[in-house]
C-alpha cells in the first residue's frame, strides 16, 4: 500500500490515502484509541470509501439511460480509483477527481469531485463537492462509507458496544435482499430499543445492512458499556442512513447516504432510480460531515 498522507491538531491524527480518497486512519493521542477499521481481506479490505455515483447495487449491475445500457458495479467506482492531491497541509488535505474518457465509459457525465478534510481540535471536518462540468444535467449519487473498530480496545466483546443516536426513530428500517431494497417491509421492532439505541448483536448484521429512510437523526454516537470513549458521526439531514457490518467482523459502518440501492422490482431506468440526486449543469452538489472524538 502506498504511503498515507497525515493531517493532526494537538488533539487528533488522521490519515488518507489517495486511491479513493479514504479516511485510513483516525486516533487521538490522549487514549491512543485507533477508531477506523484497518481493512482485513478476511472481513473487508476497505476503511471508510467514498461511493459515487451510485450508493449500492444496480439491478443487474447495470441502467437505462437514453436508449443504451451502462455497466455500474455496486456502489460506484470512485472508491477504487486514485485521486489528485490538491492542496496538503499540517491540518488539512484536499483530493480531487475528475471525470475522463474511462469514466464516460460506464458514467456518461463530465463532473469534478472534490473531498476536503479538516481537523479540529477533536473533530474531522469533511466537506464533499459534487460538481456538473457538462452541458447536460447530471444524475448521481452519493455516500460516506467509514467503519469504526467494534471493539475500540483489547479484552472488551462486539456486545459492549451500541449506537445512540440524536433523536428518537420510529420509522423503521429497511433489509437488502440480494444487494437490493425491498421498500415494502419495514421492520423496527428487533432493532431499536425504546431508549433509541441500538445495542449490538451478533446476528444484527446476518441479514446484511440496515436502511433507514429520512431519519430524524443528524448524528449517531458509537459508545461502549465499559469506558468513556465515543466516536460521533454528525451528518445533518440526509434522506439515508445506513449501518452494516460483515459476518462476525470487528466493525461496525455508520453510512450516510444521498441514494440507494436499486428496487428489487426496479426497471433500470437512471431517471426512475430511488434517492438519484439531478443536478444541472454548472451546478454544484455540496455535503458536510463530521468526525467527533471523545
Amino acid at each position: 500500500m502506498a504511503e498515507l498522507l497525515e493531517i493532526s491538531s494537538e488533539f487528533i491524527c488522521a490519515k488518507f490515502s489517495p486511491l479513493g480518497a479514504e479516511l485510513k486512519s483516525l486516533s487521538d493521542f490522549e487514549s491512543g484509541i485507533e477508531y477506523i477499521w484497518q481493512g482485513d481481506e478476511k472481513y473487508w479490505k476497505r476503511s471508510a470509501p467514498w461511493l459515487f455515483p451510485i450508493v449500492g447495487k444496480l439491478r443487474d449491475d447495470q441502467y437505462w439511460l437514453r436508449s443504451k445500457f451502462y455497466k455500474l458495479s455496486q456502489h460506484g467506482f470512485a472508491r477504487d480509483m486514485n485521486f489528485e492531491v490538491a492542496e496538503h497541509e499540517k491540518d488539512m488535505i484536499s483530493f480531487r477527481l475528475e471525470s475522463s474518457d474511462k469514466t464516460k465509459k460506464n458514467y456518461p457525465f463530465q463532473f469534478r469531485f472534490n473531498i476536503k478534510y479538516k481537523v479540529y481540535g477533536p473533530k474531522l471536518l469533511i466537506e464533499c463537492e459534487v460538481r456538473n462540468v457538462d452541458k447536460k444535467e447530471m444524475l448521481f449519487s452519493l455516500g460516506f462509507h467509514p467503519a469504526f473498530n467494534v471493539p475500540m480496545n483489547k479484552g472488551e466483546k462486539f456486545e459492549d458496544y451500541y449506537l445512540e443516536f440524536s433523536d428518537s426513530e420510529t420509522r423503521g428500517v429497511h433489509r437488502l435482499h440480494n444487494g437490493l431494497v425491498n421498500f415494502h417491509e419495514p421492520d423496527n421492532k428487533r432493532v431499536f430499543h425504546p431508549s433509541g439505541v441500538i445495542a449490538f448483536k451478533n446476528k444484527l448484521f446476518n441479514d446484511d445492512a440496515l436502511i433507514l429512510s429520512d431519519p430524524d437523526s443528524e448524528s449517531v454516537t458509537l459508545r461502549s458499556q465499559k469506558h468513556d470513549n465515543y466516536v460521533r458521526l454528525q451528518f445533518g439531514s440526509v434522506p439515508y442512513l445506513g449501518l452494516w457490518s460483515a459476518k462476525d467482523a470487528p466493525f461496525v459502518c455508520v453510512e450516510p447516504w444521498y441514494g440507494v440501492a436499486d428496487a428489487v422490482d426496479s426497471n433500470g431506468d437512471f431517471y426512475e432510480k430511488e434517492g438519484l440526486i439531478i443536478l444541472e449543469a454548472g451546478d454544484n452538489f455540496k455535503a458536510n460531515f463530521e468526525l467527533h472524538l471523545g
